[in-house]
């Protein structure tokens, strides 16, 4: 199967012209491995790797303009199928995933962020919006969890809210790097909140 996703991945070449013909393709109506090479030519050659969706659910990100693109790294795509072999992928909402998860099973959460102003949120980059209720409803899936013996961690804004929702759990402040803005200056590292139900100094002994 890669060497199929590779053989697509050859035959397209990096233009603008070549990208929104690319981007316009119905993904349901490509076999799979074209869907595949559709999704890669479009996350290496559209702007910032960002994938954004508008309300019908069709990607919209625009052309890149990169001075250079390589499409194919033939050596990580074959590690991805070798360890792909062994996983099981669900496409499904996580509040029916997270129904299967059993005692001592790690769960990371990794939800549209709570915005710390206008824009500063990924609830826009999908057909659908992430609310301040749907917050407050992951917040008592997050219990669930931990009441059934998960280990769960979660990356969220360093926000009020998210704090005070999570106030029963561990919280730590980091500073992460953000390198998608459309202007230069306007990146740079924020804060963000990861929370967890078990001390965050196991993951770091761990590491």
């Amino acid at each position: 199967m890669p060497d199929e996703l590779i053989q697509a991945l050859s035959h397209y070449r990096v233009s603008e012209s070549e990208f929104y013909r690319v981007r316009a393709l119905q993904p349901d109506s490509l076999p799979a491995v074209e869907r595949a090479a559709r999704f890669i030519y479009l996350n290496k050659t559209c702007y910032n790797g960002v994938y954004r969706v508008n309300k019908r659910g069709q990607f919209n990100t625009p052309f890149g303009h990169y001075k250079s693109v390589a499409l194919v790294d033939k050596s990580n795509l074959h590690q991805a199928s070798a360890l792909l072999q062994s996983a099981e992928l669900v496409c499904q909402d996580y509040q029916t995933v997270l129904s299967y998860a059993k005692k001592n099973d790690f769960v990371y959460l990794d939800p549209p962020y709570m915005p710390v102003s206008k824009y500063a949120d990924f609830k826009r980059y999908t057909k659908e919006f992430f609310y301040e209720g749907d917050h407050e409803r992951l917040a008592e899936v997050f219990t669930e969890l931990s009441n059934r013996g998960c280990l769960v961690l979660l990356s969220n804004s360093y926000h009020p809210k998210i704090a005070e929702l999570y106030s029963g759990h561990h919280q730590k402040k980091v500073e992460v790097p953000r390198f998608v803005n459309c202007r230069g200056n306007g990146r740079g590292n924020v804060t963000e909140l990861l929370i967890s139900n078990f001390d965050l100094a196991m993951m770091a002994g761990a590491a």
